[in-house]
C-alpha cells in the first residue's frame, strides 16, 4: 500500500498548462538560488582575502621591526642613485 504525498495530490490536479508554469517558475527560482549562492560565495572569498591581507600586512610590521639598517648600503645606493640621475644616460 502507497501513501500519496498531498502534494503529489495537488499536482495530478494540475492542468499541463499549469504544471508547465510552475516549472518555469521552479526554473527561475533555482537560478535566483543558483545566483544567490554565487554571490555569497564571493563575498565570503572577498573577506577571506581581506583578512589574509591584513595578517600578511601585520607581518610585514612585524618584520620590519625587527629588520637592522645596514647604512653603508643605504649609502651606496643612494651615492649610485644619484649618480644615475645627474647622467642618466652615462654622458658626464
Amino acid at each position: 500500500m502507497t501513501t500519496s504525498n498531498p502534494s503529489d495530490r495537488a499536482l495530478r490536479n494540475l492542468t499541463d498548462q499549469e504544471l508547465l508554469e510552475l516549472l518555469t517558475k521552479t526554473d527561475q527560482r533555482l537560478v535566483h538560488l543558483q545566483h544567490e549562492v554565487r554571490r555569497r560565495m564571493q563575498a565570503r572569498a572577498q573577506v577571506e582575502r581581506r583578512i589574509e591581507q591584513h595578517a600578511e600586512i601585520s607581518r610585514m610590521v612585524e618584520h620590519l621591526d625587527q629588520a637592522t639598517v645596514d647604512w653603508q648600503k643605504v649609502r651606496e645606493f643612494f651615492r649610485h642613485s644619484i649618480v644615475e640621475t645627474k647622467d642618466p644616460w652615462g654622458q658626464m
